[in-house]
Protein backbone atom coordinates (compact mmCIF):
# COMPACT_ATOMS: atom_id res chain seq x y z
CA UNK A 1 0.00 0.00 0.00
CA UNK A 2 1.21 3.52 -0.83
CA UNK A 3 0.29 6.67 1.11
CA UNK A 4 0.83 10.07 -0.48
CA UNK A 5 0.84 13.15 1.78
CA UNK A 6 1.54 16.69 0.58
CA UNK A 7 2.46 19.67 2.74
CA UNK A 8 3.36 23.16 1.52
CA UNK A 9 5.15 25.74 3.66
CA UNK A 10 7.56 28.68 3.52
CA UNK A 11 10.99 27.84 4.98
CA UNK A 12 12.81 31.16 5.45
CA UNK A 13 12.24 34.79 4.56
CA UNK A 14 15.45 34.89 2.54
CA UNK A 15 14.79 31.78 0.51
CA UNK A 16 11.00 31.57 0.12
CA UNK A 17 11.44 27.92 -0.68
CA UNK A 18 8.36 25.80 -1.13
CA UNK A 19 8.50 22.39 0.46
CA UNK A 20 6.37 19.57 -0.87
CA UNK A 21 6.54 16.40 1.17
CA UNK A 22 5.42 13.18 -0.44
CA UNK A 23 5.33 10.15 1.81
CA UNK A 24 5.49 6.86 0.01
CA UNK A 25 5.16 3.49 1.68
CA UNK A 26 5.49 0.35 -0.37
CA UNK A 27 7.32 -2.96 -0.44
CA UNK A 28 10.42 -1.35 -1.93
CA UNK A 29 11.99 1.93 -3.02
CA UNK A 30 9.84 4.17 -5.18
CA UNK A 31 10.62 4.99 -8.83
CA UNK A 32 10.15 2.64 -11.75
CA UNK A 33 12.05 -0.65 -11.52
CA UNK A 34 12.54 -3.51 -13.94
CA UNK A 35 12.11 -7.19 -13.11
CA UNK A 36 15.58 -7.27 -11.55
CA UNK A 37 14.71 -4.46 -9.14
CA UNK A 38 16.99 -1.95 -10.89
CA UNK A 39 15.86 1.64 -11.16
CA UNK A 40 15.23 2.19 -14.87
CA UNK A 41 14.85 5.96 -14.56
CA UNK A 42 18.37 6.79 -13.42
CA UNK A 43 19.61 8.11 -16.77
CA UNK A 44 16.54 10.31 -17.19
CA UNK A 45 17.00 12.30 -14.00
CA UNK A 46 18.25 15.87 -13.88
CA UNK A 47 18.58 18.19 -10.91
CA UNK A 48 19.98 17.45 -7.45
CA UNK A 49 18.62 14.63 -5.32
CA UNK A 50 19.67 13.06 -2.03
CA UNK A 51 19.11 9.37 -1.26
CA UNK A 52 19.38 8.00 2.27
CA UNK A 53 20.88 4.61 1.46
CA UNK A 54 21.40 3.77 5.12
CA UNK A 55 20.19 5.65 8.18
CA UNK A 56 21.36 3.51 11.10
CA UNK A 57 24.28 4.47 13.30
CA UNK A 58 26.73 2.24 15.10
CA UNK A 59 28.24 -1.21 14.49
CA UNK A 60 25.02 -3.02 15.39
CA UNK A 61 23.09 -5.02 12.80
CA UNK A 62 19.57 -3.63 12.48
CA UNK A 63 16.59 -5.35 10.88
CA UNK A 64 15.12 -1.99 9.87
CA UNK A 65 18.04 0.27 8.91
CA UNK A 66 21.10 -0.24 6.73
CA UNK A 67 24.35 1.29 7.96
CA UNK A 68 24.86 4.98 7.39
CA UNK A 69 25.31 6.02 3.75
CA UNK A 70 24.06 8.91 1.63
CA UNK A 71 24.07 9.36 -2.13
CA UNK A 72 23.83 12.76 -3.81
CA UNK A 73 22.97 12.76 -7.49
CA UNK A 74 23.46 15.80 -9.70
CA UNK A 75 22.40 15.54 -13.35
CA UNK A 76 23.12 11.83 -13.57
CA UNK A 77 26.40 11.84 -11.61
CA UNK A 78 26.37 10.30 -8.13
CA UNK A 79 28.55 10.94 -5.09
CA UNK A 80 28.37 8.61 -2.07
CA UNK A 81 29.18 9.66 1.49
CA UNK A 82 30.05 6.69 3.73
CA UNK A 83 29.42 3.04 2.97
CA UNK A 84 27.57 1.47 5.88
CA UNK A 85 26.54 -2.15 6.15
CA UNK A 86 23.86 -3.12 3.62
CA UNK A 87 23.79 0.26 1.90
CA UNK A 88 25.12 -1.03 -1.42
CA UNK A 89 21.84 -2.78 -2.19
CA UNK A 90 19.93 0.46 -1.68
CA UNK A 91 22.45 2.31 -3.84
CA UNK A 92 21.76 -0.07 -6.70
CA UNK A 93 18.02 0.51 -6.31
CA UNK A 94 18.52 4.20 -7.06
CA UNK A 95 21.63 4.51 -9.21
CA UNK A 96 23.85 2.53 -11.54
CA UNK A 97 27.61 2.07 -11.43
CA UNK A 98 28.19 4.13 -14.54
CA UNK A 99 27.14 7.33 -12.78
CA UNK A 100 29.25 6.90 -9.63
CA UNK A 101 32.04 9.49 -9.51
CA UNK A 102 33.27 9.69 -5.93
CA UNK A 103 33.06 8.02 -2.54
CA UNK A 104 33.74 10.16 0.53
CA UNK A 105 34.42 8.72 3.97
CA UNK A 106 33.70 10.95 6.95
CA UNK A 107 35.94 8.82 9.22
CA UNK A 108 37.16 5.26 9.62
CA UNK A 109 34.79 3.76 12.18
CA UNK A 110 33.68 0.38 10.92
CA UNK A 111 29.99 1.28 10.59
CA UNK A 112 30.95 3.87 7.95
CA UNK A 113 33.16 1.63 5.80
CA UNK A 114 31.69 -1.90 6.06
CA UNK A 115 30.52 -1.88 2.42
CA UNK A 116 33.42 0.11 0.96
CA UNK A 117 35.03 -2.92 -0.66
CA UNK A 118 31.70 -3.91 -2.19
CA UNK A 119 31.23 -0.45 -3.70
CA UNK A 120 34.71 -0.51 -5.21
CA UNK A 121 34.87 -4.06 -6.56
CA UNK A 122 31.29 -4.54 -7.71
CA UNK A 123 31.53 -1.77 -10.33
CA UNK A 124 34.95 -2.83 -11.62
CA UNK A 125 34.48 -3.84 -15.27
CA UNK A 126 31.39 -6.02 -14.94
CA UNK A 127 29.65 -5.99 -18.33
CA UNK A 128 26.65 -3.69 -18.12
CA UNK A 129 27.42 -2.94 -14.45
CA UNK A 130 30.68 -1.03 -14.67
CA UNK A 131 32.19 2.29 -13.75
CA UNK A 132 32.51 4.58 -16.75
CA UNK A 133 35.38 6.61 -15.29
CA UNK A 134 37.90 6.22 -12.47
CA UNK A 135 36.20 6.43 -9.06
CA UNK A 136 37.73 8.93 -6.65
CA UNK A 137 37.78 7.89 -2.98
CA UNK A 138 38.42 10.63 -0.41
CA UNK A 139 38.79 10.26 3.33
CA UNK A 140 40.98 10.81 6.38
CA UNK A 141 44.72 10.40 6.25
CA UNK A 142 46.76 8.68 8.94
CA UNK A 143 46.81 10.77 12.16
CA UNK A 144 50.11 12.36 13.05
CA UNK A 145 49.86 10.81 16.54
CA UNK A 146 47.66 8.30 18.33
CA UNK A 147 44.51 10.31 19.12
CA UNK A 148 44.18 11.02 22.83
CA UNK A 149 42.69 13.52 25.26
CA UNK A 150 46.11 14.66 26.47
CA UNK A 151 49.70 13.44 26.68
CA UNK A 152 49.12 11.28 29.73
CA UNK A 153 46.16 9.67 28.01
CA UNK A 154 48.30 9.18 24.91
CA UNK A 155 50.77 7.15 26.98
CA UNK A 156 47.97 5.04 28.44
CA UNK A 157 46.55 4.33 25.00
CA UNK A 158 49.96 3.40 23.62
CA UNK A 159 50.36 0.82 26.39
CA UNK A 160 46.89 -0.58 25.73
CA UNK A 161 47.05 -0.92 21.93
CA UNK A 162 50.71 -2.06 21.89
CA UNK A 163 51.98 -2.25 18.29
CA UNK A 164 48.68 -1.45 16.64
CA UNK A 165 48.53 1.61 14.38
CA UNK A 166 45.84 3.67 12.71
CA UNK A 167 45.67 3.86 8.95
CA UNK A 168 44.71 6.12 6.05
CA UNK A 169 42.10 6.05 3.30
CA UNK A 170 44.74 5.28 0.69
CA UNK A 171 46.02 2.37 2.75
CA UNK A 172 42.49 1.03 3.28
CA UNK A 173 41.75 1.06 -0.44
CA UNK A 174 45.11 -0.53 -1.23
CA UNK A 175 44.45 -3.25 1.36
CA UNK A 176 41.02 -4.00 -0.11
CA UNK A 177 42.28 -4.29 -3.68
CA UNK A 178 45.67 -5.86 -2.98
CA UNK A 179 44.99 -8.04 0.09
CA UNK A 180 41.34 -8.63 0.96
CA UNK A 181 40.20 -9.14 -2.63
CA UNK A 182 43.62 -10.09 -4.00
CA UNK A 183 42.66 -13.56 -5.20
CA UNK A 184 39.45 -12.31 -6.80
CA UNK A 185 41.34 -9.51 -8.56
CA UNK A 186 44.08 -11.75 -9.90
CA UNK A 187 41.67 -14.43 -11.12
CA UNK A 188 39.41 -11.92 -12.86
CA UNK A 189 42.34 -10.16 -14.50
CA UNK A 190 43.65 -13.52 -15.75
CA UNK A 191 40.34 -15.18 -16.58
CA UNK A 192 38.25 -12.25 -17.82
CA UNK A 193 40.89 -9.85 -19.10
CA UNK A 194 40.03 -7.05 -16.70
CA UNK A 195 42.34 -4.07 -16.27
CA UNK A 196 44.36 -3.22 -13.17
CA UNK A 197 41.72 -2.09 -10.61
CA UNK A 198 43.86 0.80 -9.37
CA UNK A 199 43.32 2.38 -12.80
CA UNK A 200 39.60 2.52 -11.96
CA UNK A 201 39.78 3.26 -8.24
CA UNK A 202 41.91 6.16 -7.04
CA UNK A 203 42.20 6.94 -3.33
CA UNK A 204 43.14 10.28 -1.77
CA UNK A 205 43.97 11.19 1.80
CA UNK A 206 42.38 14.54 2.65
CA UNK A 207 45.09 17.02 3.54
CA UNK A 208 44.05 19.29 6.40
CA UNK A 209 45.31 22.84 5.71
CA UNK A 210 48.57 23.46 7.56
CA UNK A 211 47.54 26.83 9.09
CA UNK A 212 44.81 25.01 11.05
CA UNK A 213 47.50 23.21 13.09
CA UNK A 214 45.23 20.24 13.73
CA UNK A 215 46.69 17.61 16.03
CA UNK A 216 45.38 14.24 17.15
CA UNK A 217 46.06 15.12 20.79
CA UNK A 218 46.23 18.86 21.38
CA UNK A 219 43.94 20.16 18.64
CA UNK A 220 41.52 17.58 17.21
CA UNK A 221 38.70 20.02 16.50
CA UNK A 222 40.21 23.45 15.83
CA UNK A 223 38.08 26.36 14.70
CA UNK A 224 38.63 26.60 10.95
CA UNK A 225 37.16 27.48 7.57
CA UNK A 226 35.74 24.88 5.17
CA UNK A 227 38.19 23.84 2.47
CA UNK A 228 37.63 22.40 -0.99
CA UNK A 229 38.57 18.77 -1.59
CA UNK A 230 36.90 17.94 -4.92
CA UNK A 231 35.50 19.74 -7.94
CA UNK A 232 34.10 18.71 -11.29
CA UNK A 233 31.77 20.36 -13.79
CA UNK A 234 28.72 19.60 -11.62
CA UNK A 235 29.70 19.96 -7.97
CA UNK A 236 32.14 21.44 -5.52
CA UNK A 237 32.73 19.44 -2.35
CA UNK A 238 34.11 21.04 0.79
CA UNK A 239 35.15 19.52 4.12
CA UNK A 240 35.68 20.62 7.69
CA UNK A 241 36.86 18.88 10.85
CA UNK A 242 34.16 17.92 13.34
CA UNK A 243 34.33 16.63 16.90
CA UNK A 244 34.13 12.84 17.12
CA UNK A 245 36.20 12.63 20.29
CA UNK A 246 39.18 10.29 19.70
CA UNK A 247 38.22 9.49 16.13
CA UNK A 248 40.54 11.91 14.32
CA UNK A 249 40.37 13.12 11.64
CA UNK A 250 36.57 13.18 11.29
CA UNK A 251 34.97 15.30 8.59
CA UNK A 252 31.64 16.81 7.61
CA UNK A 253 31.04 17.44 3.91
CA UNK A 254 29.18 20.04 1.87
CA UNK A 255 28.16 19.47 -1.76
CA UNK A 256 27.30 22.58 -3.77
CA UNK A 257 25.76 22.51 -7.23
CA UNK A 258 23.86 24.95 -9.42
CA UNK A 259 20.66 23.54 -7.89
CA UNK A 260 21.55 24.06 -4.25
CA UNK A 261 23.59 22.69 -1.37
CA UNK A 262 23.60 19.64 0.90
CA UNK A 263 25.61 19.10 4.08
CA UNK A 264 26.28 15.75 5.77
CA UNK A 265 27.53 16.12 9.33
CA UNK A 266 29.29 12.79 9.69
CA UNK A 267 29.64 11.66 13.29
CA UNK A 268 30.11 14.57 15.67
CA UNK A 269 29.20 16.14 18.96
CA UNK A 270 27.78 19.65 18.71
CA UNK A 271 30.27 21.37 16.40
CA UNK A 272 30.65 25.04 15.57
CA UNK A 273 32.66 23.90 12.55
CA UNK A 274 29.62 22.00 11.30
CA UNK A 275 27.49 25.10 11.84
CA UNK A 276 29.97 27.09 9.75
CA UNK A 277 30.05 24.50 6.95
CA UNK A 278 26.26 24.32 6.81
CA UNK A 279 25.58 28.08 6.65
CA UNK A 280 22.61 28.71 4.36
CA UNK A 281 22.45 25.15 3.02
CA UNK A 282 19.24 23.81 1.53
CA UNK A 283 19.45 20.53 3.40
CA UNK A 284 21.41 19.42 6.47
CA UNK A 285 21.60 15.71 7.22
CA UNK A 286 22.77 15.56 10.81
CA UNK A 287 23.51 12.61 13.05
CA UNK A 288 21.47 12.20 16.23
CA UNK A 289 21.52 10.05 19.34
CA UNK A 290 18.95 9.06 21.93
CA UNK A 291 21.48 8.41 24.69
CA UNK A 292 19.08 6.92 27.27
CA UNK A 293 17.62 4.77 24.51
CA UNK A 294 20.93 3.23 23.46
CA UNK A 295 22.16 2.80 27.04
CA UNK A 296 18.97 0.89 27.85
CA UNK A 297 20.00 -1.76 25.33
CA UNK A 298 23.34 -2.47 27.07
CA UNK A 299 23.84 -4.73 30.10
CA UNK A 300 25.63 -3.23 33.10
CA UNK A 301 29.41 -3.63 33.29
CA UNK A 302 32.74 -1.98 32.52
CA UNK A 303 32.22 -2.24 28.76
CA UNK A 304 28.95 -0.34 29.08
CA UNK A 305 30.66 2.34 31.17
CA UNK A 306 33.36 2.85 28.55
CA UNK A 307 31.01 3.09 25.61
CA UNK A 308 28.74 5.49 27.53
CA UNK A 309 31.59 8.01 27.69
CA UNK A 310 32.21 7.60 23.96
CA UNK A 311 28.53 7.98 23.08
CA UNK A 312 28.01 10.98 25.34
CA UNK A 313 31.04 12.90 24.07
CA UNK A 314 31.13 11.82 20.40
CA UNK A 315 27.56 12.34 19.21
CA UNK A 316 24.85 15.01 19.11
CA UNK A 317 21.87 14.44 21.41
CA UNK A 318 18.47 15.31 20.02
CA UNK A 319 18.35 18.19 22.52
CA UNK A 320 21.11 19.90 20.49
CA UNK A 321 20.58 18.99 16.86
CA UNK A 322 17.84 21.53 16.13
CA UNK A 323 20.08 24.26 17.51
CA UNK A 324 22.75 23.36 14.96
CA UNK A 325 20.27 23.74 12.10
CA UNK A 326 18.86 27.00 13.46
CA UNK A 327 22.27 28.59 13.96
CA UNK A 328 23.36 27.45 10.49
CA UNK A 329 20.24 28.99 8.90
CA UNK A 330 19.56 25.90 6.80
CA UNK A 331 16.23 25.38 5.07
CA UNK A 332 15.56 21.78 6.08
CA UNK A 333 16.94 19.36 8.67
CA UNK A 334 16.97 15.60 8.29
CA UNK A 335 17.98 13.46 11.26
CA UNK A 336 19.96 10.40 10.23
CA UNK A 337 22.65 8.05 11.57
CA UNK A 338 19.98 7.18 14.12
CA UNK A 339 21.30 5.77 17.41
CA UNK A 340 20.01 3.37 18.59
CA UNK A 341 19.27 1.91 15.18
CA UNK A 342 17.11 -1.10 16.08
CA UNK A 343 13.29 -0.97 15.77
CA UNK A 344 11.58 0.82 18.62
CA UNK A 345 14.76 1.52 20.60
CA UNK A 346 15.04 5.24 19.78
CA UNK A 347 12.34 7.71 20.78
CA UNK A 348 11.82 9.12 17.30
CA UNK A 349 8.89 11.25 18.41
CA UNK A 350 11.00 12.97 21.04
CA UNK A 351 13.79 13.50 18.52
CA UNK A 352 11.38 15.14 16.12
CA UNK A 353 9.51 17.28 18.63
CA UNK A 354 12.68 18.53 20.31
CA UNK A 355 14.39 19.42 17.04
CA UNK A 356 11.25 21.24 15.87
CA UNK A 357 11.17 23.26 19.08
CA UNK A 358 14.67 24.59 18.36
CA UNK A 359 14.53 24.94 14.56
CA UNK A 360 12.13 27.05 12.52
CA UNK A 361 12.51 25.03 9.31
CA UNK A 362 11.23 21.63 8.30
CA UNK A 363 12.43 18.56 10.22
CA UNK A 364 12.13 14.89 9.40
CA UNK A 365 13.62 11.66 10.68
CA UNK A 366 15.17 9.73 7.80
CA UNK A 367 14.40 6.15 6.91
CA UNK A 368 16.29 4.07 4.37
CA UNK A 369 15.47 5.02 0.76
CA UNK A 370 14.04 8.45 1.47
CA UNK A 371 14.59 10.84 -1.44
CA UNK A 372 15.11 14.59 -1.09
CA UNK A 373 15.01 16.72 -4.24
CA UNK A 374 16.94 19.97 -3.90
CA UNK A 375 15.85 23.12 -5.67
CA UNK A 376 12.17 22.32 -5.44
CA UNK A 377 13.07 20.81 -2.04
CA UNK A 378 10.67 17.96 -2.59
CA UNK A 379 11.03 15.15 -0.06
CA UNK A 380 9.92 11.63 -0.85
CA UNK A 381 9.82 9.55 2.32
CA UNK A 382 9.86 5.78 2.24
CA UNK A 383 10.12 4.91 5.92
CA UNK A 384 7.79 3.20 8.33
CA UNK A 385 8.88 4.52 11.73
CA UNK A 386 8.61 8.27 11.12
CA UNK A 387 5.00 8.88 10.18
CA UNK A 388 4.92 11.65 12.81
CA UNK A 389 7.41 13.63 10.71
CA UNK A 390 4.62 14.21 8.18
CA UNK A 391 2.00 15.71 10.45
Amino acid sequence: MVYMISITSVITAERFHTLAIHASRSMGPFAAHNELGINVNTKQRTGMSVYTLGTGGGPIVSSSRAGTSTAIRVDGATYVIDCGMGSIRNYRSHADWGELRAVLLTHHHSDHIYDLGAYLVTGWQVPGESFTRPIQVYGPGRPNRMPALDRKHEEQIAARVADREMTSTEEIVDALLDKVFASDVVIRMADEGRDEPHEWIQAHNIQIPEPVRACAVENRHPEMEPFEIYRDELVTISAILVDHRLCFPAFAYRIDSRYGSVVVSGDTAYSENCVKLAQGADLLLHEVIDLPGILATFPDGPTRDGIEVHLRESHTPYSEVGKVAQKANVSSLVLHHIVPNTPGAADLGAMLDTARADFAGTVSVAEDNDVFEIGSVKLQLAGTETKRSLV
